[in-house]
């Protein structure tokens, strides 16, 4: 520790990198981030509205869903390598636009293609935006890794809190000029935002550390000093595991998600209670990742994605038979609170990956967990889901989705007992078995 200790006493400070503190890039990229969330809190809002103006099919408005997931989480991956290597300023500015010119294409059918091919464009981007957001937390907070990376990842639900509520309010027979509107303000507002953030990003130099800093305690302490690698990463089974359970929990929340105002009228609910779940769902998620991430900090990653994930699925088990016996109350609860706990991946993982990684290839660990796992997610999340509640009901679909979250929970018991310990004398082997593509320790 005395090593660590004196490395980071040599290191400039951030106020001698940046000219300010490294809290002024927190708020950047708490801002970016929040300008990639209506993408996702958002669509079961906006969907409606684009399925009655367009005349499209559920299964085409599911497509533009899973599309945005698919395309969002593969984005994550160029993003973060390419912000590990150049930082995130310019990948964020630029990527910013593209992002705003994603939610526009909602503006411009009929023509499904046409919409299609830009929201596809801009889907991609926000996965740059959100790599490079999120990555903040590992990069700067090394000292702070769950409460930042916590908060951060907070405005990718709060963020389209601005836009639901007032989706929500337009009647279902105004004029489609209404709706489109509220896009034309989202998009330029959310564009904007994304370019300022990105132009007040930098990275600190690769190892840094705030001045004086030791870590200390069981939950903080990283259980190797090694900065691993993409390469490296993909080379240990700890990684694998981290990839399926992602796949997993992504999937069981991304179906209530995208669905929750269909899932709440499925059981013939007042529309009241649809915008709370839709607008509730949002915050829980924001304060899900903040909290639990936060609590990671004492109780280490690992215990808070067993609790939090298995904990999920009986809460998402528990609005179902809330919507079977009719109990509106119950159904809102059950379904914010589900959601509450489930957001908490999107804090816990890249906090994992930090913690088990290290902070130097941080974009490109955590971006290629996210485009695996995410991505594959968004393929249940979006349109397998939608083919199940075709053909056998909301319940089904969501009862699938809460075994998933509840062995996501569980597969993470093993990584309590064995996280990656790099050796020295090993090393030759795990890069080797890196490049083969198979999982080693």
């Amino acid at each position: 520790m005395a090593s660590t200790s004196s490395a980071a006493a040599t290191m400039p400070s951030d106020r001698e990198i940046l000219g300010h503190s490294r809290y002024v890039v927190a708020v950047a990229a708490f801002f970016a981030m929040a300008a990639t969330s209506p993408f996702e809190y958002a669509w079961s809002s906006m969907s409606g509205h684009i399925g009655k103006i367009y005349g499209w099919s559920p299964e085409q408005i599911a497509w533009l869903f899973t599309l945005f997931v698919i395309l969002q989480s593969i984005g994550t991956l160029p993003g973060g390598l390419l912000r590990d290597r150049f930082g995130p300023r310019w990948t964020t500015a630029v990527s910013g636009l593209l992002l705003g010119l994603g939610l526009f294409a909602l503006a411009l059918g009929p023509s499904y293609v046409v919409v299609v091919a830009l929201w596809c464009i801009g889907s991609f981007f926000t996965g740059f935006v959100y790599n490079n957001a999120v990555t903040t937390g590992n990069k700067w907070f090394p000292d702070r890794r769950g409460l930042m990376t916590g908060i951060i990842a907070g405005a990718f639900s709060w963020g389209s809190l601005p836009f639901i509520f007032p989706i929500r309010a337009i009647p279902y027979n105004s004029p489609p000029h209404v709706f489109f509107d509220v896009i034309y303000i989202m998009a330029g507002v959310l564009g904007g935002v994304s370019i300022i953030a990105g132009l007040l990003m930098k990275d600190p130099p690769p190892g840094w550390r705030p001045a004086g800093w030791v870590p200390s305690t069981k939950a903080v302490k990283r259980p190797s000093e090694h900065h691993y690698t993409v390469g490296e990463a993909l080379g240990t089974w700890q990684m694998w595991v981290l990839i399926v359970s992602f796949v997993l929990i992504s999937s069981a929340g991304l179906a209530g998600i995208s669905k929750m105002v269909g899932y709440s009228k499925s059981f013939h609910f007042t529309a009241a209670a649809a915008t709370a779940a839709a607008g509730g769902i949002a915050i829980a998620n924001g304060f899900g990742k903040l909290i639990l991430g936060g609590l990671s900090e004492k109780f280490g990653p690992e215990n808070m994605m067993i609790f939090a994930y298995i904990l999920c699925g009986l809460l998402l088990f528990l609005s179902i038979y809330a919507g079977a016996t009719h109990q509106e109350l119950p159904f809102v609860c059950a379904a914010i609170a589900a959601i509450f706990f489930w957001a908490s991946l999107f804090s816990l993982f890249p906090i994992a990956i930090g913690h088990y990684y290290g902070e130097s290839a941080a974009g490109g660990n955590y971006g290629v967990l996210y485009a695996i796992a995410k991505g594959s997610g968004g393929f249940y999340g979006g349109i397998l889901s939608t083919m199940l509640i075709t053909s056998f009901g909301f319940s089904v679909a969501i009862g699938v989705a809460g075994v998933m979250a509840i062995l996501a929970g569980v597969i993470i018991v093993p990584l309590k007992f064995a996280p990656p310990v790099w050796r020295e004398a090993g090393a030759a082997s795990v890069a080797r078995a890196a490049r083969a593509g198979s999982p080693a320790r």
